[in-house]
């Protein structure tokens, strides 16, 4: 049997855990739950703006520049939320806009329609009644 100088591989999930703690603990830009910032952007961005005055204070200027980063990235998606709702109130006010001249033209449309199909009934109607006068004269006639 052949003894091997390099270690045996284990293949237990365990072993992949350690591996990855490991390469975590150093560096302190990695987004771990406990650094998550949570809330709406512009809060986040204020929240990175004092991060990185905080660092600048402190004396690291790398590190200031990361937060000055996401600070930025967060200013943007709010700029762009913003502007997406303006967009979106403004569509909602040309479609009401548009909507109530639709109304107006379908009854303009309405009444017309009912100016001639009232028109059709009293003529056909005064045509009944000069049909009805017709065969009453013709019938005293005869």
């Amino acid at each position: 049997m052949r003894v091997s100088n390099t270690p045996k591989r284990h293949r237990s999930r365990n072993n992949n855990s350690r591996r990855n703690n490991n390469s975590q603990k150093g560096n302190p830009y990695e987004n771990n739950k406990d650094s998550k910032i949570k809330g709406n952007a512009i809060q986040v961005h204020e929240k990175y703006q004092s991060l990185a005055r905080d660092a600048i204070t402190a004396g690291d200027i790398i590190k200031a520049e990361y937060y000055f980063q996401h600070a930025e990235h967060y200013h943007r998606v709010h700029k762009l939320s913003q502007n997406n709702q303006i967009d979106k109130k403004q569509k909602n006010v040309v479609n009401i806009h548009n909507d109530k001249i639709n109304e107006e033209k379908d009854k303009i449309k309405l009444e017309e329609k009912n100016e001639i199909n009232f028109k059709n009934k009293v003529s056909s109607d005064s045509e009944d009644k000069k049909n009805k006068t017709d065969t009453s004269d013709n019938a005293q006639d005869k």
